[in-house]
């Protein structure tokens, strides 16, 4: 269902979409130094459904130690007016022992999306107020209001504190080819280290932009605006989702639909305990436009559709207080209660309805619970802190308070009902709920049992189902 190389990682998605068909160009990292040596490609990836995925290979070479792209590095794809242009980030991280600059703006071209050719004698590098070693990420779109082309660029001024003085940069050209980067930035809030991967776009009378920090919270943000030059209002909930979902771009496909493509990461050795690591499986998540201009997140409806195979499932356990009919009244104020039911696949999509009844300290579902209920990762609603958060039983080091880096805001009153759909897919754990989308992983237990549980509160569950792909 999401993709991820057998012989690596995916990291940065560049997504370009055209006649049916997602182009979704990615940083490949093989993991595997002796075997492939160092730097990074851009393979390409193509699907008509976000389900059934084509790897075409690498159609962006790395370059060798001695050139500019080692690493190929994030930038987008567009589309002129008599072929496609790829700019992107060349990067190599010798380069500044030898007093040249880490980063450049590169450009390769195309006649069908497939087949690039590097321009050899194009580059483009960080102004002298700009930090020469941090100048990535080209996004190109055209400026209709001014008639000419922009790039916004993840930048670093060389004042202020090092972990605020990022900036998204702007530059501007007539032709594709000569650009002329401007000295007052796109935008400069003076918040993180740097805005990486932006990307811009309009829905409606909004305007937004969208880039990713990892001096924080790790997260892909997203600001708004009515003009496309700002001023840029920052929603109380600018994240699409949490830690493990990064560095995301977006398409608009022909049916007028958003998608994000971003990446699940993974920990070192693949254990929870793990140290999160750069790059990992790719996941889309479709946009929605609210009322009031912010930006919700549901699971794509081919996603979901894709899992249409009902799967059968049996009661297996109950602790606590638990009444069992059309619905499942769960829970105590004073108390813990849950419902375990019958093994999950390894493949799978589970979809619920939980009404809180009554609030107290959290509640939410069981994953891959063993039969005792002693070993188990639970997604977890705690009214009190208005958040939704992944955690486990037992915990490990790393999930000593619960697993904060893999939380979402979500605010639930007594009385609401949520509508959960969870996608579970080997490692990768994929919960929606209220417009909100956390992705997580389930590492250490590969296998158990699904239920719901209420810890001091009272919860109804009702139209509970298992489907597999």
């Amino acid at each position: 269902m999401f993709y991820r190389p057998e012989d690596g990682v995916a990291a940065d998605v560049i997504p370009y979409y055209e006649n049916g068909t997602y182009y979704l160009f990615y940083l490949k990292d093989y993991r595997d130094f002796a075997r492939h040596g160092e730097g990074c490609p851009w393979h390409l990836l193509t699907t008509n459904d976000l389900v059934n995925y084509e790897d075409h290979g690498i159609v962006l070479e790395r370059g060798s130690f001695s050139e500019q792209d080692l690493y190929v590095f994030t930038g987008s794809v567009f589309r002129g007016k008599d072929q496609y242009y790829i700019f992107y980030t060349g990067h190599n991280p010798h380069f500044p022992y030898e007093g040249k600059p880490q980063e450049k703006i590169l450009l390769a071209v195309s006649d069908d999306l497939l087949h690039w050719k590097k321009v050899k004698d194009f580059s483009l590098s960080a102004p002298e107020w700009y930090d020469p070693h941090d100048f990535r990420d080209p996004f190109v779109y055209f400026d209709e209001g001014r008639g000419v082309y922009r790039m916004l660029l993840a930048a670093r001024t060389k004042i202020g504190p090092a972990d605020r003085n990022g900036v998204t940069a702007v530059a501007e050209s007539d032709d594709l080819l000569h650009w002329q980067v401007l000295r007052e930035p796109f935008y400069a809030p003076g918040s993180y280290f740097t805005h990486e991967c932006p990307d811009f776009f309009r829905l409606g009378d909004w305007y937004y932009l969208i880039f990713s920090e990892f001096s924080d919270k790790i997260a892909t943000r997203y600001r708004m605006s009515r003009s496309p030059d700002g001023p840029w209002i920052t929603p109380a909930n600018d994240t699409f989702d949490g830690h493990c979902f990064y560095a995301a771009k977006t398409c608009e496909n022909g049916d007028g639909k958003r998608i994000a493509f971003g990446w699940n990461c993974i920990r070192n050795e693949e254990k929870d305990d793990g140290i999160w690591q750069w790059g990992g499986t790719i996941i889309p998540h479709e946009l929605v436009q609210n009322a009031d201009g912010t930006l919700s997140v549901r699971c794509p409806a081919a996603v979901a559709a894709a899992y249409a195979q009902s799967f059968e499932y049996r009661e297996e356990m109950r602790f606590g207080t638990c009444v069992c009919g059309d619905k499942i009244r769960l829970g105590d104020p004073n108390a813990s209660s849950l419902i375990l039911f019958s093994e999950m696949p390894d493949n799978c999509k589970i979809t619920a309805r939980i009404r809180l009844e009554r609030s107290g300290k959290d509640f939410g579902l069981l994953l891959r619970s063993d039969a005792a209920a002693e070993k188990y990762y639970k997604v977890k609603i705690e009214p009190a802190y208005h958040r939704m958060a992944m955690d486990r039983t037992p915990r490990t080091l790393s999930f000593r308070h619960c697993e904060v880096e893999t939380e979402r805001r979500l605010t639930v009153h007594e009385g609401d009902t949520l509508d959960f759909t969870v996608i579970v897919e080997g490692s990768v754990l994929e919960v929606y709920v209220g417009g909100v989308a956390m992705s997580a992983r389930m590492f250490d237990f590969p296998q158990g049992r699904f239920g719901f549980y209420a810890e001091h509160c009272v919860i109804t569950v009702s139209d509970i189902a298992l489907y597999r792909k």
